[in-house]
């Protein structure tokens, strides 16, 4: 099978596998590619146990992955992509012998790295400079992310995994909270500086009898807010359509700035997906998007979402699927990608460990 390597900073299973580099990798297999997932990074917070398996998906921590040994495994007209996803230098270090070997590589900007909430101790804009001019194509999930020294660099917005939200039925889990009416939802990180929990707090306060159910790492859970906030906690990305479903409006409670400007929300797509109209900020990654209602005040934009026309998931499936946005990749250095079809990969669940912040780095299991 014709071979991608992702240079990720997290591993695949990280906030339950709903990741941009996650997805893609997923969707690779499936065509049929053999795909090298190398993290540097253990999970942030809770690892909620879940592994992938499948006869095409390697999964190797950096410090234990040998690009030469691969490449001594893989025919030489099988070498097809490398995507890095940050400058960090242990993940930088591995992309010398692939690209001499055959591997076109790119880098995948997906964070303003130079924010240090997001690049912590180890963003240095020099080694991103030098990582910039030895990549054959740059792409960014926004167009902020553009540098602008990166001739002919392509915004691949983020998309969503048509594998796992085209259903049709879903039970109700049996977490989600009991009442009628209406139900404001969020998934994704609930922490980070560009995390916006007044605004959310302000939704719960203007719309008292709604639910506002809240997924993701529930470390403020014990937050002072208002009653009809629910905290469900962290799930696993197949798990997502049962929850998303249900809600009336989908939330992106980000605060406008350099950062969140520059960020293409997953949660959007997969909002978009489930026929769930968005209520966010007006981040210009979000301008002109079908679906997505955007004000100053999240309550406002949230207003107009209930009174928006309905979301078709239909069409924003089709318009906003991994499986568009992988040509996009391949296109730009002048690869075709593989139609074949490969099989979809076994996810296994082990049990939950939460580590603490200050500790998840020594594991190593």
């Amino acid at each position: 099978a014709p071979s991608v390597v992702i240079l990720s900073l997290v591993p695949l299973h990280d906030v339950g596998g709903g990741g941009r580099s996650a997805r893609i990798a997923l969707e690779l297999v499936r065509r049929g590619y053999h795909v090298t997932f190398v993290a540097a990074h253990r999970s942030v917070g809770i690892d909620l146990g879940l592994r992938y398996i499948h006869p095409n998906l390697e999964q190797r921590w950096v410090w234990e992955f040998d690009p030469t040994e691969l490449i001594g495994r893989v025919g030489k007209h099988n070498r097809a992509l490398a995507l890095i996803e940050a400058p960090a230098p242990e993940l930088i270090s591995k992309i010398a012998p692939l690209k001499s070997s055959g591997y076109r590589v790119v880098y995948d900007i997906i964070d303003d790295w130079s924010d240090p909430s997001l690049g912590w101790d180890w963003y240095d804009p020099g080694i991103e400079r030098r990582l910039l001019e030895s990549v054959d194509a740059v792409t960014a999930s926004a167009p902020d992310l553009v540098p602008g020294t990166a001739n002919g660099a392509l915004v691949v917005p983020n998309a969503v995994d048509d594998s796992v939200f085209a259903v049709s039925k879903t039970p109700v889990p049996d977490d989600f909270p009991v009442g009628e009416g209406l139900v404001i939802g969020y998934h994704g990180s609930l922490y980070g500086a560009w995390f916006d929990w007044e605004a959310v707090e302000a939704v719960a306060r203007a719309y008292p009898s709604a639910r506002v159910v809240m997924i993701g790492d529930n470390e403020n859970a014990e937050r002072d807010v208002p009653e009809n906030v629910h905290f469900l906690g962290p799930k696993a990305h197949t798990e997502l359509p049962a929850y998303v479903r249900r809600f009336d409006v989908g939330l992106v409670p980000f605060i406008v700035n350099q950062t969140t400007h520059a960020v293409s929300p997953l949660k959007v797509y997969e909002y978009l997906a489930s026929g769930v109209p968005v209520a966010a900020p007006p981040l210009r990654s979000l301008e002109a998007l079908a679906g997505v209602f955007t004000a100053s005040d999240l309550s406002v934009a949230v207003a107009a979402a209930l009174k928006g026309p309905p979301v078709d998931p239909t069409n924003a499936l089709t318009a906003h699927s991994w499986r568009e946005r992988l040509a996009d990749f391949f296109g730009l250095v002048d690869l075709r990608l593989n139609m074949a079809t490969g099989t979809d990969v076994s996810v296994q669940t082990r049990p939950c460990v939460h580590w603490p912040r200050g500790e998840r780095d020594a594991q190593t299991g």
